[in-house]
């Protein structure tokens, strides 16, 4: 009986312990992954007979067992530092490469710490990278292509010589043009060579009907219009230029607008004829305005004068009320002063002068409507359904602002229906933050192409779509179904 309970407890204790025991996820940054982490990595550099020691980067997952005796899941990326691994130091001790120098790692580790017995174990797997040396690109010439060549060469000069005389022979120009600059030169390989050369032209003094070709006396002026060239020629194996095309831009000659008789001009607005002008239509503009007050003119904001049968001067000002009454004053003053709350209003003025009988007519119109305009100018966002929705929606604006109060303050409904916002009024998510934070701060590693993983399943992270509450979504999306016009006017 005793040996059937001996065998009894004994295959328990084997079953229980071929269970594995659950995985829970750990923060990346936390002291006892960063120890599993370390044995880990001593044990790497430990099985390393040469080359240099590596240094933690980051830990990217965490995953551990419950209870006293814990088993590690960790993924971790290293980097070459400068110690060799015959220092014997520690890791942490150690400066990374440069970049461009330093090897990098990846490592999935599964690491067994028991504090009872002060042993590990651990077994893992790296992935190393070479390092990326920067590579040099030369250029090479190019068999042939153009190459530049001096522009004084006596080829270049036969060429260029050619090709303004004949420019000068077809075109259409009154005058000669001649050689003022040569901008680049070059030459092609081929049975024998090709030249492609850039130039400027400018015309001179010399008129074809008086000259056949130029000479000395031919001299560029200050007025002469300039012309940018390009000569392409031909230069067989004999030396001898066979071919030659070129062609010329020159600018476009301007073009002066006859005056216009009779058409408005433009005059300063200081012009001192103008002053009396504006007297004049202002003391108009008082007698006929039926206001108490007298009103004065600012500054000219823009005059014409057309000459027609006398002169007809169109004037552009602004003209304020005053503080002198017309009951006080015969007329208006050098001592009434704008009042500063006063309306702006936007005045124009037509004055006809006809010196032979010296007679001045003045017409000043100033709009009021249309300084109320600028006034009660709607302000941007401005729409006039904000003041109906305020009297004929009650209902729609109280369900409005209960929809506010069931959002948190701070928060606007996002483009995806509220979606966005409902994640934000949950509360954080419980899983612990991974990646890590670098261990030294450095460049980030590149990403590599594969990623070794000896546990697929136990590495699955809960969806966004799990963690999302259901009773928050229903709500989020019955509060959109209530979408109404009061709730676009917000």
């Amino acid at each position: 009986m005793k040996t059937f309970i001996v065998l009894t407890l004994c295959c328990s204790f084997i079953s229980s312990r071929a269970n594995p025991l659950p995985l829970e996820f750990s923060n990346c940054d936390d002291p006892d992954v960063f120890k599993a982490v370390d044995t880990a990595l001593k044990k790497y550099n430990g099985d390393r007979a040469t080359g240099n020691q590596f240094a933690l980067y980051m830990v990217m997952e965490a995953k551990r067992t419950a209870g006293p005796d814990p088993q590690f899941y960790v993924k971790y990326r290293i980097k070459e530092t400068t110690c060799a691994v015959e220092e014997n130091k520690l890791w942490q001790d150690c400066d990374y490469k440069v970049p461009a120098d330093a090897s990098t790692g990846e490592c999935t580790a599964r690491v067994h710490l028991s504090n009872a017995e002060q042993i590990s174990n651990v077994s893992q797997n790296c992935n190393i990278f070479p390092a990326t040396p920067n590579l040099r690109i030369a250029v090479g010439a190019c068999l042939g292509c153009f190459q530049p060549i001096a522009s004084d060469s006596s080829d270049v000069s036969e060429i260029l010589k050619q090709a303004i005389q004949k420019f000068n022979n077809h075109s259409a120009e009154p005058a000669l043009y001649k050689l003022v600059e040569i901008k680049q030169a070059e030459r092609q390989v081929v049975a024998g060579w090709n030249y492609k050369i850039h130039f400027e032209i400018e015309e001179t003094n010399c008129s074809k009907d008086e000259f056949q070709d130029l000479t000395s006396e031919c001299k560029t002026t200050s007025r002469g219009r300039v012309g940018k060239c390009e000569a392409k020629a031909y230069q067989n194996l004999q030396a001898q230029i066979v071919d030659i095309a070129s062609k010329c831009k020159l600018p476009v000659k301007e073009i002066i607008p006859e005056a216009c008789v009779g058409c408005p001009t433009v005059i300063p607005n200081d012009h001192p004829e103008l002053k009396e002008l504006l007297k004049i239509s202002m003391e108009k503009y008082n007698l006929e305005n039926s206001d108490d007050f007298y009103y004065k003119a600012g500054e000219i904001e823009a005059a014409t004068v057309q000459t027609i049968a006398g002169q007809s001067y169109h004037l552009k000002f602004s003209i304020r009320k005053t503080n002198c009454s017309k009951t006080e004053f015969e007329k208006l003053n050098e001592y009434c002063e704008a009042i500063s709350d006063s309306v702006q209003l936007p005045c124009e003025a037509q004055i006809l002068v006809t010196p032979w009988e010296n007679k001045i007519f003045s017409q000043v119109n100033c709009s009021k409507e249309r300084s109320m305009t600028v006034l009660l100018r709607r302000p941007p966002g401005f729409t006039p359904f904000r003041s109906s929705a305020a009297i004929k929606l009650p209902n729609a604006i109280s369900r409005s602002v209960k929809n506010e109060e069931r959002q948190s303050p701070g928060k606007e409904t996002g483009k995806d229906g509220g979606q966005e916002s409902a994640r934000e009024d949950r509360p954080e998510s419980t899983l612990p933050g991974c990646p890590g934070k670098p261990w030294k701060q450095n460049e980030d590693l590149p990403a590599p192409s594969s990623f070794p993983r000896e546990f697929r399943d136990e590495d699955l992270l809960p969806s966004t779509v799990e963690n999302i509450d259901p009773a928050t979504e229903d709500s989020t999306t019955s509060e959109n179904k209530d979408f109404e016009l009061s709730d676009a006017l917000q």
